[in-house]
């Protein structure tokens, strides 16, 4: 039996000519809204023309492979390129007879890591590829160490003093559609586990939960919305914000843009003070967990 690890991400453009098919395959339709590809490539030019997201992806590939020595890693995309069925159809050629899959996205939710194994699931679907699933590492305490780290680092390098009463630690998740959780969607269930987890390593914290990058998709979303939820801290005497992008494993557009320029601006406008703490990216500390978690198996 030959075995191998299979990591799988959300995807992202990495120069504008990838964000329209991207669009097209994370929207699942050729024709896209109007004045919806100009208003995304407005967004990846102010970061820089891409996303950084899946060269982040192969540098953790390459070195958790480093770590794991006896396994090789690959790497698959939901909405972008290397897809997942292109991924298979590779390990398949090489001979792989035993599927380690883990999603890099550290919670579940309709279109993140539940899309990428149904996905997956349909592709391997009546061929004698052996799947194991390696779900939930948000819940290990070395990745919860990892992220309160980073807090705590953020703080020393900004001067916050995160017990400080004018001075609120909100953990913002990206936002999905109230539906998704009525038909059983564990996304918030898993949010809150993980922040509850975080927040007990740092107990003179005060910590909040709010959404971010809500979309278009008609119907209620999940509250608060963050920037809702920033005006109702300032009424309270709030001065001092630090965001936690806790349903993001790595930076993106809506890290990037999303909280790094468009919520720093409202930020300013409403005379509060904004700063973020780092995803675990690709750093040495998150390739160790992850290795670890995967060597449980």
């Amino acid at each position: 039996m030959k075995e191998a690890v299979l990591l799988m991400a959300y995807g992202g453009p990495e120069n504008l000519a990838e964000i329209e098919p991207f669009m097209q395959r994370l929207l699942r339709r050729e024709q896209l809204p109007p004045g919806l590809l100009q208003r995304v490539k407005k967004k990846y030019q102010a970061i820089g023309g891409g996303s950084p997201l899946p060269e982040i992806c192969r540098r953790i590939r390459d070195k958790l492979e480093q770590k794991l020595v006896d396994l090789p890693v690959y790497l698959a995309f939901r909405y972008a390129e290397p897809s997942i069925e292109t991924v298979i159809a590779e390990m398949t050629a090489s001979g792989i007879t035993e599927v380690t899959a883990l999603s890099l996205s550290p919670h579940s939710s309709t279109i993140s890591s539940a899309a990428y194994y149904q996905t997956l699931e349909e592709v391997t679907s009546g061929s004698n590829l052996k799947l194991k699933r390696r779900e939930g590492w948000f819940q290990e305490e070395a990745y919860n160490r990892l992220l309160a780290d980073r807090i705590l680092k953020t703080a020393r390098r900004q001067g916050l003093q995160l017990d400080a009463d004018d001075t609120r630690l909100i953990f913002s998740a990206h936002n999905i559609p109230q539906s998704y959780v009525d038909k059983g969607d564990t996304y918030v269930e898993e949010i809150t586990a993980n922040v509850t987890a975080v927040s007990k390593l740092l107990p003179d914290c005060r910590t909040s939960i709010a959404y971010q990058s809500k979309g278009n998709i008609p119907g209620a979303w999940l509250e608060p919305e963050i920037e809702d939820h920033l005006l109702k801290l300032r009424q309270t005497g709030i001065r001092n914000i630090m965001v936690v992008p806790v349903s993001f494993s790595m930076d993106h557009l809506e890290t990037l843009y999303d909280l790094d320029l468009e919520l720093k601006d409202f930020c300013a406008r409403h005379n509060l003070n904004l700063c973020r703490s780092q995803p675990a990216n690709a750093d040495d500390d998150f390739i160790d967990m992850l290795a670890d978690f995967i060597n449980k198996r």
